[in-house]
Formats: structure tokens, C-alpha cells, sequence
């Protein structure tokens, strides 16, 4: 290992040099601390449009404040929002209705909000579980994690030999996130094959903004066993 000492005046010159400083940090192995994300070029996703992430078998909580946009977009009162779309709720311990976190019903096996389309209802006010999705901290976690919630279309065919698997409520899995695989072909080389959609490379800064976001979400939740059950971000 290689220890750099600065003076004050050279640590604030490398301080104010970020793109020197990011080069430095790419070359700490992931393991240790100050390294840069996994992530650090980039990832490959956009949306498909298959509404799957919407019929995921689990749960779509509500914090107080997108309870009160909603309700405001929908031109509903309180009472009549829990009465049509909410199937639980908990209330802050001074019983402040206001303050309440709302889950969301399911209807035939999908969030209540989506469509016959496929799009979601309320979509310029989606709460953020759905808003951040897929670029949750657990699916961050490491290029595994996000590569293990990719999934291939239902019409195209899996190879036995391959890791790719298709979205199923129990397991989920994003179609719009996209994964370069490497097969041999029967003459030996190897063939690089990405997903057949088109799909953008969502930048660095975009990813961490979204996780972050979500993590602050999770870390709001009251309720510790729910989140260790059938919600997580």
C-alpha cells in the first residue's frame, strides 16, 4: 500500500481537482473504503413498458406526504382515498391521521393504479418506491444483485446453459435493465449478446440520486418487520 502524505495546501488543490480524485479512487479495490461504485460508468436500463414491476408479489407503502399529493391529484378526501385504495395503514403513536403511512390495495394480482395499458394511473405522482425502482440500494448492492433482477421477455427462449430467467411474481425481475452475456458458439468463440430493446446509459450521478432517495424512504418507515417481509427497497 501507498502512503500519500499532503500538505494542507496540496490536499485542498486534489480536493478541488474531482476528475484527479476519481481516478485515484478507481483504482482502490471495492473492498475498501473510498472506493468508487461498482456503477461508476454507468448502467444500461430503460423502461419497457410491461407493467410487470407493477404485479409483483409484495407490498407499495405510501409515506404522509404522497398520501396528501395523490389524494390532492385524485380530488379525494381522505376518507373516501383509504376507503377505495388503502388495504392497511399505521398511525403515528399520537393518532395523527395525517401522519399515517398507507399500503396500497392490489387488484387481480397488480397495484390498484395500473391500467388496462399497463401505465400507471397516477403516474407524474408514483411514490417513490415505484419513482426510484430499479435503482434500490439492494439492488446496488453489488453487480450480482443487479444483474440477478434482469429477466428476458416471456416470448424469447431461455438456454438451459444460461443464467438469464424470465419475471414471475414471486422472483420479479426488470426486462428494461440490460445485461451483455457471453456465449461460445460451436466453433469456440465467444459472442457477446445484449437484450433485443433499445436501452439508455443512465449516468452515474442519476443512479446514486435515485438510491439515495429510496434509502431515505426505507430509513423513514416505521415499522422494522414489515421491512424485513414484504417490503424493501
Amino acid at each position: 500500500m501507498i502512503l500519500l502524505l499532503l500538505t494542507t495546501i496540496q490536499a485542498d488543490a486534489l480536493a478541488n481537482n474531482k476528475p484527479f480524485i476519481r481516478k485515484l479512487r478507481r483504482v482502490i479495490p471495492d473492498s475498501l473504503p473510498f472506493s468508487l461504485p461498482w456503477y461508476e460508468d454507468g448502467l444500461n436500463f430503460s423502461c419497457t413498458a410491461c407493467g410487470k414491476c407493477c404485479k409483483v408479489d409484495g407490498d407499495v407503502w405510501l409515506a404522509p406526504e404522497e398520501v396528501s399529493q395523490i389524494t390532492q391529484h385524485l380530488d379525494l378526501n381522505i376518507s373516501e382515498f383509504r376507503s377505495k385504495y388503502i388495504k392497511a395503514e399505521i398511525l403515528p403513536t399520537d393518532g395523527n391521521e395525517g401522519e399515517s403511512w398507507m399500503c396500497l390495495k392490489r387488484d387481480e394480482g397488480a397495484c390498484i393504479f395500473l391500467g388496462g395499458d399497463n401505465m400507471c394511473k397516477i403516474y407524474d405522482y408514483r411514490p417513490i418506491q415505484c419513482l426510484t425502482y430499479p435503482f434500490w440500494p439492494s439492488l446496488l448492492s453489488d453487480a450480482e444483485a443487479w444483474r440477478d433482477e434482469s429477466v428476458v421477455p416471456d416470448d424469447v427462449t431461455i438456454d438451459d446453459e444460461g443464467s438469464e430467467r424470465h419475471w414471475s411474481p414471486e422472483l420479479g425481475g426488470c426486462e428494461g435493465i440490460t445485461i451483455a452475456t457471453t456465449k461460445k458458439t460451436k466453433e469456440g468463440e465467444n459472442v457477446v449478446s445484449v437484450a433485443e430493446h433499445e436501452s439508455t446509459l443512465v449516468p452515474r450521478q442519476e443512479i446514486t440520486a435515485k438510491m439515495r432517495q429510496a434509502k431515505r424512504q426505507w430509513r423513514k418507515f416505521p415499522v422494522d418487520e414489515i421491512k424485513q417481509s414484504t417490503w424493501y427497497l
